[in-house]
């Protein structure tokens, strides 16, 4: 199977996915190819923005992407102010940047994200990803 088959075999059917990034493009692309991949999409511009919704929307959310250069509220601080949030039940966070040096990788994952996808990306690449972040479960 391919990536995409391979997602839509353990994607539930109400799949949810909330994309955080300031460049109304790329939240645009973003929502097209998660959307592609069946999933329902929420964008906000900035962590901030994201940390207020998800407080009562983190239940039904399947995976979580975050851009980590922001203004108000940046990916470090946005990972690390979710991983602190009582009303957090470890849904999966995935960091995107185009900053994909080790410092930042490494960063992210020990703030408490999942994983990491470098931007430019493709869909094939976000079932990949997707699909091994929900099997960590």
């Amino acid at each position: 199977m391919n990536p995409i088959e391979n997602l839509r075999a353990v994607l539930p059917l109400d799949a949810r996915a909330v994309v955080i990034d300031d460049s109304a493009t790329m939240r645009r692309i973003f929502g097209k190819q998660l959307s592609d991949l069946g999933l329902e999409v929420a964008a906000y511009n900035d962590g901030r923005e994201a940390l207020e919704a998800l407080e009562g929307e983190i239940a039904r959310t399947t995976v979580i992407f975050s851009d980590i250069q922001m203004p108000t509220m940046d990916g470090f601080e946005f990972c690390w102010r979710l991983q602190q949030a009582s009303w957090y039940d470890g849904t999966p966070l995935v960091m995107v940047s185009t900053c994909s040096d080790a410092a930042s990788v490494v960063r992210t994952l020990k703030l408490g994200a999942d994983d990491f996808i470098p931007k430019p990306f493709g869909r094939e690449d976000l079932a990949q990803i997707i699909e091994r972040v929900l099997s960590h479960d």
